[in-house]
């Protein structure tokens, strides 16, 4: 039986657990999408994503469900080569190679975790400006039907982490979700 590589990338596919960000850019304006690893605040490349986003525009990008440490931003007023950005700038280029921790940029995040009996395995995910700035107004929306919105005009505790305390931000969702990362939402 011939079995073309096509087939074997579908049937990989098929078997993967990950969950999806997909970037909306709503913005009149392009955005340069980012997605980084740093788990425990430490920068880890095997998950890096960057792609250039022009208004009325959306990419996805898939994560492994178990993956730990994960961030999303948007940064604005790059070069062509999504380098030298007006906010949300990162290491590396178009495709950021410190996950985005000293963007200065409001994230979207995201971590596995088992809550046992209370839920089992799930994904935490959240908006975070913890010493952060609101360069883009953001909406995260999972596709359980969750979703939370920040502005730079209004952006309450229970929508983002305001600082690293503030837990009525977290949401978790099923493994598996899609996540919608709305810039200009």
């Amino acid at each position: 039986m011939k079995f073309s590589t096509a087939a074997a990338a579908l049937a990989f596919a098929a078997s993967a657990n990950a969950f999806t960000i997909n970037f909306v850019n709503r913005c009149s304006y392009t955005v340069w999408p980012a997605v980084g690893k740093a788990p425990n605040g430490q920068p880890d490349t095997s998950v890096a994503f960057g792609a250039r986003l022009n208004a009325g525009a959306s990419v996805s990008y898939g994560v492994d469900d178990r993956a730990l440490g994960i961030r999303a931003w948007g940064r604005t007023g790059c070069d062509g080569n999504g380098a030298n950005c007006a906010t949300g700038a990162c290491v590396g280029g178009l495709v950021c190679t410190d996950a985005g921790l000293n963007s200065n940029a409001i994230v979207s995040e995201y971590g596995y975790g088992d809550f046992g009996q209370w839920g089992g395995e799930r994904t935490s995910w959240d908006l975070s400006r913890v010493g952060l700035s609101i360069n883009i107004n953001t909406g995260l929306s999972s596709s359980d039907g969750q979703s939370v919105l920040c502005r730079q005009d209004n952006c309450p505790d229970d929508q983002a982490y305001s600082w690293d305390t503030d837990y009525a931000a977290d949401r978790n969702s099923p493994l598996g979700q899609t996540y919608t990362h709305t810039f200009c939402a």
